[in-house]
């Protein structure tokens, strides 16, 4: 295993917010063209093994809000449910050497924002900053017990873990590096909101995350993000198009309300 591939990335430049570097990598430029391993390391397993509703519903929610918070960025990287390949001599034929890991959902500073297949640690020159995994009956033990200690391995700043099913306590939980020799992972302290929300902060990030009861329909209780900076939750892709449709309609009949009001005046004036 090579060994700058476990090397811990201390990300350069401002951060904004705090943890969170404001140019690309060591201030090289952007890569926005995948490399060679990306373009040659599998993208999905032979036999794929999908995601059961829950972990799709908490998974997908929590990218589309990061996505378009950061939309607008072009030194941040996201991905979900993808391989991220960390050792060099893996071979995808033989499957020698170490897999790759698949976290739900992942963040990279000082990346390019673009569309990846797969995310290639040597490529892009550092690990994910932040991952979270959603945790399903069939891997719970990994998601909990194996894959903190591979991702400390690999020098992953954060990592959280979310168990929809409750059978994990806490349910939610954050943890931050203890970098070292052997580097370990610390529990990271939950934070009530001042609407009286629990959560756990991200300090890469800057936002907390806490869980979100589920409205009328009996679906899983999923995940929000808070922006303290701003000091609200973040929407979803849907919600920002449910805000929209209302805002529309509200303004149809604003628009219809004038319109009668109009017709009224001018058969007043003609009366």
């Amino acid at each position: 295993m090579a060994e700058a591939i476990l090397k811990p990335f201390d990300p350069p430049g401002v951060a904004v917010p705090a943890g969170v570097p404001a140019r690309a990598v060591n201030g090289a430029p952007l890569r926005w063209e995948p490399g060679p391993d990306e373009l040659r390391l599998p993208c999905s397993e032979a036999e794929p093994m999908p995601q059961n509703g829950r972990q799709a519903v908490v998974t997908v929610e929590c990218f589309d809000s990061l996505q378009l918070l950061w939309e607008e960025r072009q030194d941040v990287g996201l991905g979900f449910d993808q391989f991220v390949y960390w050792d060099r001599d893996y071979d995808p034929d033989t499957n020698k050497a170490n897999p790759p890991l698949a976290p739900d959902l992942y963040v990279a500073f000082g990346v390019a924002n673009r569309v990846r297949e797969v995310y290639v640690v040597w490529e892009e020159r550092k690990p994910p900053d932040f991952v979270l995994e959603v945790v399903s009956p069939s891997s719970r033990k990994r998601d909990d017990v194996e894959k903190p200690k591979l991702y400390a391995k690999l020098g992953v700043p954060e990592f959280f873990r979310y168990d929809p099913h409750g059978k994990l306590k806490p349910a939610l939980a954050g943890f931050r590096l203890r970098r070292g020799k052997c580097p370990t992972y610390r529990r990271v302290r939950r934070k009530r909101l001042p609407n009286g929300v629990m959560g756990v902060p991200s300090k890469m990030l800057g936002l907390t995350l806490c869980i979100r009861p589920a409205g009328p329909k009996p679906t899983a209780k999923s995940l929000v993000w808070y922006d303290p900076a701003a000091g609200k939750f973040l929407p979803t892709r849907s919600e920002m198009a449910a805000r929209a449709e209302a805002a529309e309609a509200r303004a149809d009949a604003i628009a219809a309300e004038l319109a009668a009001l109009k017709a009224r005046v001018e058969k007043t004036r003609r009366e």
